[in-house]
């Protein structure tokens, strides 16, 4: 009788942005439904700094394009997850198995209601952490921009901050305007400029 495999145990210091189809503040951060009953999003991740047991991921990312039918904690999410074309061997595999969830922590959490399937592949990723501006990119299939949400009257900058003591993924979200959502993926087309996007960072651990 073969021995149960020991979960790894897993530290990482993280960026994350994300933008989706859902009006300004995003309601999935109030426990709400979507704006418009589905989520379909664009998240992207950058290990600031951080291991994988022994493996370091100090600088890789992993970029995802997702649409889920209804709220997230009802499930039936569908994804494809870009894992950084720099991460080979060890990496790749830790990196993959944090980015589907597998690893547990709260990206498992999150990447459980993705219950529809995962497709996982590589690419070249472009990330960059820098407030209203802040950009990813994978390839030519997912491309985010930043820019600040303004008001509407006098065109001035508007900022806004959500704290969230108990929150799972962050406990502070910095959010802003999506300049550009767009994704053309196999099975994944939308473009929502105009929407939510979000900035946060955190420490992440699992399983």
């Amino acid at each position: 009788m073969s021995k149960p495999v020991k979960p790894v145990k897993w530290k990482l210091k993280i960026e994350h942005l994300m933008a989706c189809n859902c009006n300004y503040g995003c309601p999935c951060s109030f426990n709400a439904p979507p704006t418009h009953g589905t989520c379909e999003a664009a998240l992207a991740y950058r290990v600031v700094e951080g291991k994988y047991g022994a493996v370091p991921l100090d600088g890789l990312r992993w970029i995802v394009a997702a649409v889920w039918p209804g709220p997230l904690h009802e499930g039936n999410g569908r994804a494809v997850v870009y894992l950084d074309s720099r991460a080979e061997g060890e990496q790749r595999a830790a990196l993959e198995a944090i980015a589907t969830g597998q690893a547990g922590g709260p990206i498992g959490i999150f990447m459980s209601t993705v219950t529809a399937g995962i497709e996982v592949r590589t690419a070249a990723l472009e990330f960059e952490y820098d407030g209203k501006h802040s950009h990813f990119r994978a390839g030519e299939a997912i491309e985010v921009a930043f820019e600040p949400i303004r008001n509407p009257v006098s065109g001035t900058e508007h900022h806004a901050t959500l704290l969230l003591p108990g929150g799972l993924i962050a406990k502070r979200e910095d959010h802003y305007s999506s300049q550009t959502l767009q994704v053309n993926a196999d099975g994944f087309n939308f473009s929502y400029p105009g929407r939510t996007a979000i900035a946060m960072q955190s420490v992440w651990r699992g399983p």
